[in-house]
C-alpha cells in the first residue's frame, strides 16, 4: 500500500544522468592528507597505570601527572609545577614565570616564546644543559645574531658526538639545537634522516612515554611535507599528553593547509579551554589559538578578522614575532601595503634581518593571487635568509602558477639543491623540466602547450575554438588579458595535478591560475579522467584568467566561479537543478560567507556543487535585476580594493544579508517557473485521496488514532502533508487523470502518470505516452527523462519522418551532456541520414571535440565532410586517424588520396 507511489517515481532518478560541477580549482593544500582530529585520544594505558604505580610517592606522582597533563588544580600548587604546565598549555604570559622559584630554563622558555628574547637569554646566564643551549640559539636566532646562535649550538654538537645521550630530554633538545643550526648553515636537508633516527630512539628506546620525541618527530616531519607521518606522531604524543599545546598547534597548521576551517576553529577552542585548566588563569586567551585563526582568516581572504584574531594577543605579547609577521601579512592582504612595510620596518627594529615577516606576506599574497607584490615579498626574504627553503618553495610554486617558468626553474632548482625533501617542491621541479620538452602551437591570444605525440593531434585542433571562447568571453567582460593566456596540454591526471598543486592527485580536470590554464587531455584510460567537453571547460576557466586580470586578482571567489558557469552558455542539467530547489525548500541556500568556503572546504558531499549552482544562480538575479552591467561595475570595485559588502552596497544598494533574502524570493519563483514547485504536491493529493472516503479514513485512524487523524485532515485542507506519514491510498492511472482533469498540467502528476503507465509496460515507452510525455516536457522543461523517453520513442519508429522528430529531443540532451559524445553521434548519423550535412558535420565536430582522440568519431566526422565535400576538413581528420592509429596503412592511403583530391582541386 505504501511502496508502489515512490516506486512508480524511480523512473525519474534511474533515467538522470550525473555530472559534476566543471573547472574547480581547489585551493586545498595536498600535503592535508586527512582531517586532522579535534578531540584528544584517550590517554594512554601505559600512562594511566604510572600515574596509579603505588611505589611512588606523592610528589613524583604530581610531578608526573603534570608531565603527562593531567593535573588538577591541586597539583599546581608549586610555583615550578605551575610554570610547566603552563608551558605546555601554551599559557607563556601567566603570572607565575615572574617567580624566582621557577627554573630558569622555564622562564626562558616562556620569555622565549612570547618574545622577549633579550630577557630569555639573561635569564640562562650560567646554564649550561643541553635545553639552555637550545633556548638560548633560538632566541639570538631570532635577534638576527646568527654567528653568536650558530655559536650556542657548537657544546651541543661537541657533546652529542663524544658521547651518546641517555636521557631522552636532552636527546630531544640536541636534535632542536642541530635544526636549528642546520637552518642557520643553510643546510636544511643535512642529518635530516640522522634526526629522525635520534628522536625515535628517544622515543622507542629511552623513554617511551616522552611525549615531546612525538612533537619533535612531527615537526621534522611537517617541515618536510610528510603531513600524513606527523598526523600520526601528534597523535601518539596526545595519547601521552593530551594539553600539549604544541601538538595542537601543529594539528591546527595542518587545518590551515587543508582549509579545515571548522577543524581550526575546533583547535583552537579546545587551545583557550586549556588556559582553564590552570587555576586563577588570567588573559585573554592561547596565542596560539590566536595565530591559527589569523591563519584561517587569511586564507579565507578575510584580513580584517585576521587582525581581530590577532590584536588582543599582540597587546599582550607585543614582541611574539610570528603575531606581528601575521599581522604585516593581513594588512598586505588588505592591500594596504603602506602598513605592511612599516609593520615589517617595526618587526626588523626587534628582530634585524629577520625573513619571517616578509615571507609570511609573500605567502599570504600569493594565497591571495597577487603574483608581482608576492614574488617581490618572496625574493626579499630569501636574499635576507638564502638557505631558508620555505621562501624559495612559495617563490617557485607562485612563479609556476603566473606562467613565469624561468623564474620558478631558478628557485625550485635553489629548493631542490637545499633541501630535497621537500615534495611540492620536488614534483614542480620535475614538471617544469618536464615543461621544457613540450611544443607548442600559436593564436593570437593563446599559446598552447603539449607533449609531442598524439596529443598533437587536439592541441593543433584548438586554436579556432580557443578564439572563439576569447569572443565571446572578452565580450562579456568587456576586458583583455595584457598577454596571451598560456593553455597547458597535460597528457595525463598525474601530471595535470602536480602543474595546480604540486602533489599528484587532484579531484578536477581543469584550473586557471590566472595568466596559465592547465587542463588534463580527454582521454579514456589508466591514469586519465576520461572525455569531456574541453570547450565549455576552457571557456569556463578563461573567465577567470579574464576576470582575475580585470579585477587584479581581487575578485571573491564565489563571484568569479558564477561568472565563470553563466559564460558557459549552458542550460543548467537536472541534477543542478534539484539541486538547488532541495536548498531552497529546506532553507539550506548559503549566506555569502558559507559560499566562499563551500568551495574549498565542504561539509556535506554536495556543498561544493550547490556553491558552484548558486553562485551562478545569483548571478543571474544580479544580471535581471541591475542588468548586465552591474557584475562589471562591482569588479571594478574589486579592482580598487573595495570588499564585498561595500561593493554591493555602492553598487547594488542592498547589504549582503538584503541581497541574499530578496535572491531567495526570486529564486523560488523561478523555481515554481521551472515546474519544480507544483501546488499541491503530490503527496498532498494522495493525502487528500487517501481521506476521501471511509475507508481510507479508517487505516488512518487505526495507524495514527484519532488526534494525528484530525491533523492530518488540516493538513490535507491546507495542501501540506510534508509530516503526514500514514498508509496512503495507491495511486491509479484514472485518480491521476482526474487530478489533470482538475488541475491542467501538473507537473508531478504528469511525472506519476508517466512512472505508472512505464510499469504497466516494462519501462518502454509506447507510441499512446508521447503526448504525455510532450505535456511533462512543457510543464516541467528542466527534466531530460522526457525526452530520453521521447528520442527512444522516435528512433525506434521505422518512419524516417518520426526518426527525425527524435532529433529535438537528442539536442535538449546534447546541449547539458558535458562528459560524452553519444548524443552529438547520434545527431550526427541522424541528421547525415537526412542529408541535412550541415547540421550533420556541426554535431559530428562537436563529438571529436569531446572525445578527440576517438577514431570511430574521426571517422563519422570524415565521412560527412567528404559527403558535403569539404575536404580540407575531411583531411583534418583522415590526418589525426594516421596519428590515432599509426599501424593502419588504410588511413594513410585514405591521406594521400584526399591531398591527390585537393591538389587537382577536388
Amino acid at each position: 500500500m505504501t511502496g508502489r507511489p515512490i516506486r512508480a517515481l524511480v523512473w525519474v532518478a534511474a533515467l538522470a544522468v550525473s555530472a559534476p560541477a566543471i573547472g574547480q580549482v581547489l585551493r586545498e593544500d595536498p600535503r592535508q592528507a586527512q582531517a586532522p582530529i579535534a578531540e584528544a585520544p584517550p590517554l594512554a594505558d601505559s600512562v594511566s597505570r604510572l600515574l596509579g604505580a603505588g611505589h611512588l610517592r606523592e610528589d613524583e606522582k604530581r610531578a608526573l601527572r603534570v608531565f603527562h597533563g593531567a593535573w588538577s588544580a591541586e597539583d599546581l600548587a608549586s610555583p615550578a609545577l605551575r610554570a610547566r604546565a603552563a608551558l605546555i598549555v601554551g599559557a607563556w604570559d601567566d603570572p607565575v614565570f615572574s617567580d624566582e622559584a621557577v627554573p630558569a630554563e622555564d622562564r626562558a622558555e616562556a620569555m622565549l616564546r612570547r618574545g622577549d628574547l633579550e630577557r630569555a637569554i639573561e635569564a640562562l646566564a650560567g646554564a649550561t644543559s643541553v635545553r639552555s643551549r637550545r633556548i638560548r640559539a633560538q632566541a639570538l636566532e631570532g635577534l638576527g645574531r646568527f654567528e653568536e646562535a650558530d655559536a650556542a649550538i657548537e657544546p651541543v654538537a661537541a657533546l652529542l658526538r663524544r658521547a651518546r645521550a641517555d636521557r631522552a630530554e636532552d636527546l630531544v633538545e640536541g636534535v632542536r639545537a642541530l635544526a636549528i643550526r642546520a637552518r642557520l648553515r643553510g643546510e636544511p636537508a643535512q642529518n635530516h634522516q640522522t634526526f629522525l633516527a635520534l628522536v625515535a630512539r628517544a622515543r622507542d628506546e629511552i623513554d617511551r612515554l616522552y611525549w615531546p620525541a612525538h612533537v619533535a618527530e612531527a615537526e621534522l616531519l611537517y617541515d618536510k611535507d610528510n603531513s600524513a607521518q606527523a598526523r600520526e606522531a601528534l597523535v601518539r604524543a596526545l595519547a601521552l599528553n593530551p594539553r600539549c599545546a604544541d601538538a595542537w598547534r601543529l594539528l591546527g597548521r595542518m587545518a590551515v593547509d587543508g582549509f579545515n576551517m571548522d577543524g581550526v576553529d575546533s583547535i583552537a577552542g579546545r587551545l583557550d579551554a586549556l588556559l582553564g585548566t590552570l587555576p586563577d588563569a588570567v588573559g585573554a586567551g592561547s596565542a596560539i589559538a590566536s595565530s591559527l585563526r589569523a591563519r584561517a582568516r587569511l586564507r579565507r581572504n578575510d584580513p580584517d578578522g585576521a587582525l581581530e584574531a590577532l590584536a588582543p594577543t599582540l597587546a599582550r605579547m607585543p614582541k611574539q614575532r610570528e603575531l606581528r609577521a601575521l599581522e604585516a601579512a593581513a594588512h598586505a592582504v588588505r592591500y594596504d601595503f603602506a602598513q605592511a612595510d612599516a609593520r615589517l620596518a617595526a618587526l626588523d627594529e626587534v628582530s634585524p634581518g629577520a625573513a619571517l615577516g616578509y615571507f609570511e606576506v609573500g605567502r599570504a599574497l600569493a594565497e591571495a593571487r597577487q603574483y608581482q607584490r608576492a614574488a617581490a615579498y618572496l625574493e626579499e626574504a630569501s636574499s635576507r635568509r638564502p638557505d631558508w627553503p620555505p621562501p624559495l618553495v612559495e617563490l617557485g610554486l607562485l612563479e609556476l602558477q603566473a606562467g613565469r617558468d624561468s623564474r620558478a626553474l631558478a628557485a625550485l632548482r635553489r629548493v631542490a639543491e637545499l633541501d630535497p625533501y621537500q615534495v611540492r617542491a620536488r614534483n614542480s621541479l620535475e614538471l617544469i623540466e618536464e615543461l621544457l620538452t613540450y611544443d607548442t602551437v600559436e593564436s593570437e591570444h593563446f599559446v598552447v602547450r603539449f607533449k609531442p605525440g598524439v596529443d598533437r593531434v587536439m592541441a593543433e585542433e584548438m586554436l579556432g575554438p580557443l578564439e572563439d571562447n576569447h569572443r565571446i568571453v572578452a565580450g562579456a567582460i568587456e576586458h583583455e588579458p595584457a598577454r596571451k593566456t598560456r593553455i597547458e596540454l597535460m597528457p595525463d591526471h598525474r601530471w595535470f595535478a602536480v602543474r595546480i598543486t604540486g602533489m599528484p592527485a587532484i579531484h578536477t580536470i581543469a584550473a586557471s591560475t590566472g595568466p596559465v590554464i592547465a587542463m588534463e587531455a580527454p582521454k579514456v584510460g589508466p591514469n586519465h579522467t576520461g572525455e569531456y567537453d574541453w570547450v565549455r571547460v576552457i571557456r569556463h576557466e578563461y573567465v577567470h584568467t579574464v576576470t582575475l586580470s580585470r579585477t587584479k586578482n581581487r575578485i571573491p571567489h564565489w563571484f568569479t566561479e558564477a561568472a565563470a558557469v553563466y559564460l558557459e552558455r549552458a542550460p543548467r542539467d537536472y541534477d543542478t537543478v534539484r539541486l538547488l530547489v532541495d536548498a531552497l525548500t529546506n532553507d539550506a541556500l548559503f549566506d555569502m560567507e558559507e559560499i566562499n568556503i563551500a568551495f574549498v572546504r565542504p561539509k556535506k558531499p554536495t556543498d561544493r556543487a550547490q556553491a558552484y549552482a548558486q553562485g551562478h544562480w545569483m548571478y543571474e538575479y544580479i544580471v535581471e535585476r541591475w542588468g548586465a552591467s552591474a557584475p562589471l561595475r562591482l569588479m571594478d570595485l574589486y579592482a580598487e580594493g573595495v570588499r564585498e559588502e561595500a561593493a554591493f552596497r555602492q553598487v547594488l544598494g542592498v547589504t549582503r544579508d538584503e541581497f541574499s533574502r530578496d535572491f531567495a524570493v526570486w529564486a523560488r519563483a523561478q523555481a515554481a517557473s521551472w515546474g519544480m514547485l507544483p501546488e499541491p504536491t503530490v503527496r498532498a493529493l494522495l493525502v487528500e485521496q487517501t481521506l476521501a472516503d471511509e475507508a481510507g479514513r479508517d487505516r488512518v485512524r487505526s495507524a495514527l488514532g484519532r488526534f494525528a487523524l484530525d491533523a492530518a485532515l488540516a493538513l490535507a485542507g491546507a495542501g501540506r502533508a510534508g509530516a503526514f506519514e500514514p498508509p496512503l491510498v495507491e495511486p491509479t492511472e484514472a485518480m491521476v487523470d482526474g487530478w489533470l482533469e482538475r488541475l491542467g498540467d501538473h507537473p508531478g502528476a504528469l511525472q506519476l502518470k508517466i512512472g505508472l503507465a512505464l510499469q504497466r509496460t516494462g519501462g518502454e515507452p509506447t507510441m499512446d505516452l508521447a503526448p504525455t510525455l510532450e505535456r511533462y516536457a512543457a510543464a516541467r522543461p528542466v527534466d531530460p527523462a522526457p525526452h530520453r523517453l521521447l528520442a527512444r520513442l522516435w528512433l525506434a519508429s521505422e518512419d524516417p519522418a518520426d526518426r527525425l522528430r527524435a532529433v529535438e529531443h537528442l539536442e535538449y540532451l546534447d546541449a547539458r551532456e558535458q562528459q560524452a559524445p553519444v548524443y552529438a553521434s547520434a545527431l550526427a548519423r541522424l541528421l547525415a541520414d537526412a542529408g541535412r550535412l550541415d547540421e550533420a558535420a556541426t554535431r559530428a565536430e562537436r563529438a571529436t571535440t569531446i572525445a578527440p582522440f576517438d577514431p570511430a568519431l574521426r571517422e563519422l566526422a570524415a565521412r560527412v565532410a567528404l559527403a558535403q565535400r569539404d575536404l580540407p576538413r575531411a583531411r583534418r581528420h583522415i590526418a589525426a586517424l594516421t596519428r590515432l592509429e599509426p599501424g593502419r596503412e588504410v588511413h594513410r592511403r585514405r591521406l594521400e588520396r584526399i591531398d591527390d583530391l585537393i591538389a587537382r582541386g577536388g
